[in-house]
Parts: C-alpha cells; structure tokens; sequence
C-alpha cells in the first residue's frame, strides 16, 4: 500500500467490509443455486447477471462522476477517503496500481454491504418476480466489488493474460477504452466496470445534465474540468 493510503481505522473497516461482503455475497449464491431448477431459469439468470453487470458500470459512472465533481478534501465524511483518490488518480494514474487489494476493493465494499446483507435476509426461497430481481442486485453488488479490480487492471503494465484477453474482447474496462476518461479535461467516459454505458450517458448528456441540477442547486458550482482545463464543448 502506497504512503497516501487511508488511516488504520478507515483500513480496520475496509478489512471488516471486505469479510462481511464476501460471507453475505456467497449466501446468496448459495441460497440462489438452491432455489434454481436449471432449466428455464439459466436464461433468467443470465438476464439477472446482464442487469446486475449494466448496473454496476452506470453506478461506478455517477460515482465516478461525482468523486470528479462534488466536494473535495475537506468534505466531512468523504473528502479523504472519497474525493482525495479521484482527483488523485488524474494526476498519477498509476496510483492506483500500487494499491493492495484491501485498498483496491475496500471502499467499493462499504458501500456493497448493507445491499447485501438485506439480500441475506429477504431474498425470497423460491424464483418469481422478487427472486430475480434479488438476484439482479445480488450480481449488480458482485460487480461493483469488481469495478476498482477491473480499473486497476486497466492501468497494470502487465496484467495476467486471462484478463488481457477479457479486456481485448470489451467484457471488463480495457486500457483503451479507459484513456478516454483520461484525455484531458477528464468530463467523460466515468463508467469503470466496463464501460458499455459510456458511449450511451455521452450520447444522451447524461452527466452535463447532473451538473446541470448541481448548478441550479448550487449557484457558483464549476466543474473540476472547467477549473483545470480548456472549455469543453
């Protein structure tokens, strides 16, 4: 772990997060498989993973989005933890690499957690509606673990092959796909799991809108691109 790393408290719970989210994780798969009846219902489940995975990346884009965007160092709660290792992580990408995998995965865990641990608890015992929809979640928490995973490998000098193969293929975040966040001045492309939803969110505007709604709440708000680079169209 780099020298920039989070405290021993905030590192205590990001161990403890890290455990939690994997014992619940695998109770759901669990519980899952033994409600299956494998028929049918492996189309259903290849639904809920596709769901979980496009939810995942749009999730890890408004994050994103918003650790770029929101606050900074001094916000309560977040500026440290949060905020400080997205604008860090523009001015030394490779950063990120150096990260162990507690520090990698822990924040992403935190926030996967509570998700779930209510998924442990309420996921229906048979498939229907609510079943799949839980298994939708389920897979969208699984990936979201992955996301900071997938974005270090993005950045690797050398990954292992399998995930180089992966990422030629464009079913995790490659390199290439992920340099276009990284052009200056880094207002775009902010999915990070695999990135299917950026050329969609580009499209649509999606997140000029969001600053759109921060500027109205938030008279005087400039975006960090605005602060540290050329206008953007």
């Amino acid at each position: 772990m780099d020298s920039t790393g989070p405290g021993r408290t905030h590192r205590a719970l990001e161990i403890a997060a890290i455990a939690t989210f994997l014992a619940g994780i695998t109770c759901v798969a669990v519980r899952a498989a033994l409600a299956m009846n494998w028929g049918w219902d492996l189309l259903w489940m290849a639904l809920a993973a596709l769901t979980g995975y496009l939810a995942a990346d749009f999730i890890s884009g408004l994050v994103h989005w918003a650790g770029d965007t929101l606050g900074d160092e001094s916000t309560p709660l977040i500026g440290a933890n949060f905020v400080r290792p997205f604008r860090e992580h523009h001015s030394d990408e490779k950063a990120i690499t150096r990260h162990d995998f507690i520090e990698t995965n822990g924040n992403n865990c935190i926030v996967a957690v509570p998700v779930v641990l209510l998924l442990v608890f309420e996921m229906p015992e048979t498939p229907g509606w609510w079943f799949w929809s839980a298994l939708a979640a389920g897979f969208c928490t699984w990936f979201v673990f992955c996301t900071n995973q997938f974005h270090k490998w993005a950045h690797a000098d050398e990954a292992p092959a399998t995930v180089r193969t992966l990422q030629r293929w464009g079913l995790i975040l490659s390199p290439r796909h992920h340099a276009i966040h990284h052009a200056a001045p880094h207002d775009k492309y902010y999915c990070i799991t695999v990135g299917w939803m950026n050329p969609i969110l580009y499209r649509l505007r999606f997140f000029r809108a969001c600053e759109a709604v921060v500027a109205r709440i938030r008279p005087g708000f400039v975006h960090l691109a605005e602060r540290q680079g050329p206008p953007r169209a």
